[in-house]
């Protein structure tokens, strides 16, 4: 190997490591968080009017800020499928895993509801 390529090389490592540092230490107290297992629905609520209809529901077990459980804000591009992916686990009794960030609480309470990224079924 010559001197360019070990100096690109170490070039690059740096800047990884660089940004490997950064990401770990920006997610100190927001991150994506999800129960430990797949949990079921135990209530759901769809506003009519707060935020343009803004869907809350609560699952059998919590994450780390989410203790009140999850919202899907009107706004989501993926509303309509996160909010059907809920609602038919809660209708056919079925479990799903959910993933929520923790930084993005629902103003609608004063309850710790997080922000979905992404919901599914389990069977």
């Amino acid at each position: 190997m010559n001197r360019t390529s070990v100096a690109t090389l170490k070039s690059g490592a740096c800047a990884l490591f660089a940004c490997v540092c950064a990401l770990s230490g920006s997610g100190a107290t927001a991150a994506i968080v999800s129960p430990p297992a797949a949990v079921s629905v135990t209530f759901s609520y769809a506003y009519t009017n707060y935020n343009g209809g803004d869907f809350v529901f609560s699952t059998s077990a919590t994450a780390e800020g989410c203790g009140s459980g999850w919202y899907i804000s009107s706004a989501d591009p993926g509303y309509k499928a996160a909010v059907s992916t809920v609602l038919t686990a809660q209708a056919g009794g079925n479990f799903v895993i959910v993933y929520g960030d923790n930084a993005q609480l629902w103003s609608g309470s004063s309850g710790k509801y997080c922000h979905v990224q992404a919901v599914g079924i389990s069977s």
